[in-house]
């Protein structure tokens, strides 16, 4: 006997399972609904004529966005030296990612004050900690700028 998935979908799991036992289908006694179907299928599945139909070319790529470590600026430069490590920076809703690796929490406030809006009392927080604005900045570090609010003077 043949069987139809949309049949065997409209079963209970133990009645899929009595039938594994009557077609001594082994291994499926702890599986999930959905496998012991597809063993079914496998070996009793009704053969059904597939539909012939054209496949869609994908429509042209018309961007590629993602969050990147290094850009290669420099590619006939000597190893070490092709490419600029930027890192995520963050103020409030404005971010982006800069190549600031190096640069000191200090340096990249005064930097970035305008493009991101950094406010002077700004506290520097790299990867979520609370740092001073000495702290060098290293690959894969974020730096995210919040302002304090509330503080008694």
């Amino acid at each position: 006997m043949a069987y139809k998935r949309e049949s065997l979908e409209n079963m209970t799991v133990n009645e899929l399972k009595d039938i594994c036992w009557d077609k001594d289908i082994k291994g499926v006694s702890k599986k999930p609904k959905v496998v012991i179907i597809d063993k079914i299928m496998e070996k009793y599945g009704a053969k059904e004529r597939a539909s012939i139909t054209p496949a869609k070319s994908p429509a042209p790529m018309k961007g590629l966005s993602g969050e990147f470590e290094s850009e290669l600026t420099n590619p006939s430069g000597r190893t070490g030296d092709k490419t600029t490590t930027t890192i995520q920076v963050s103020c409030g809703a404005s971010s982006g990612r800069f190549p600031v690796v190096g640069r000191t929490v200090r340096e990249v406030s005064e930097f970035l004050k305008e493009i991101l809006n950094v406010d002077s009392l700004s506290a520097g927080l790299v990867n979520g900690r609370e740092v001073s604005s000495d702290y060098v900045l290293k690959s894969k570090d974020t730096l995210e700028f919040i302002k304090p609010s509330g503080r008694k003077g």
